[in-house]
């Protein structure tokens, strides 16, 4: 009797060890949200990039931050201008964004939509015809809160990105619908930084309309 409750017992241990969950299994993971109402909204954002361990040339760095945006929801085209353009890399650039975004319909950004209402209806009268670009609507659409990982992965980010995530962070992320969820981002004082930048947010992003997500799966 005593010699089967011995051989038994580690099948028990077993058996509670592989029922319980996972430590950190999905911990990165945050709960759907609920869909709200948004509005595109269209800025210019500007300003100087310096880095004293990376150097980018202006197309490389135009198009690192366009992924970056395109990963947060954002349609973004983006110019670097420097003397050094467009082969040689840029030492101190000055990067602007033109950049359309989605914010959730508040009646503070309602108002500052309808502010700027004449003016883009002008601009389409000049054109001679009213724009059909989604990106140029005027109407409220639904959105959602989806956290979103700038570190390694698709976005092929390195550690000596570790300043251009950090620029990001404090000049343009504030200026969007962005809520910082993580912050490891530590870079070292004129050294490149070993270790992956990780900079964890919820952004606002556009919820596909049913026939797009339907051509997408397509």
């Amino acid at each position: 009797m005593s010699r089967q409750c011995v051989t038994s017992a580690p099948l028990l241990w077993l058996t509670l060890l592989f029922s319980l969950p996972v430590a950190g299994a999905g911990e990165d993971q945050a709960p759907a949200a609920d869909p709200v109402q948004a509005i595109w909204k269209h800025q210019e954002i500007a300003f100087y990039f310096q880095s004293f361990t990376t150097f980018y040339s202006c197309t490389s760095l135009e198009g690192k931050l366009e992924r970056i945006l395109r990963e947060l929801g954002v349609h973004a085209r983006v110019k670097v201008r420097s003397a050094d353009c467009p082969y040689a890399v840029a030492r101190m650039p000055r990067v602007v964004m033109q950049v359309i975004s989605p914010v959730e319909a508040t009646p503070a950004e309602l108002a500052e939509r309808d502010k700027n209402k004449s003016v883009r209806e002008l601009a389409q009268r000049v054109r001679g015809k009213k724009s059909e670009h989604p990106l140029d609507s005027l109407e409220e659409f639904p959105a959602q809160w989806r956290r979103v990982s700038l570190s390694r992965g698709r976005l092929n980010l390195e550690p000596g990105d570790c300043e251009l995530i950090d620029e990001l962070k404090k000049k343009v992320l504030p200026k969007l619908a962005v809520r910082t969820v993580r912050d490891d981002v530590q870079c070292s004082p004129n050294q490149l930084t070993l270790g992956q930048p990780r900079l964890e947010v919820d952004a606002l992003v556009e919820i596909p309309k049913p026939d797009a997500a339907e051509d997408k799966g397509t």
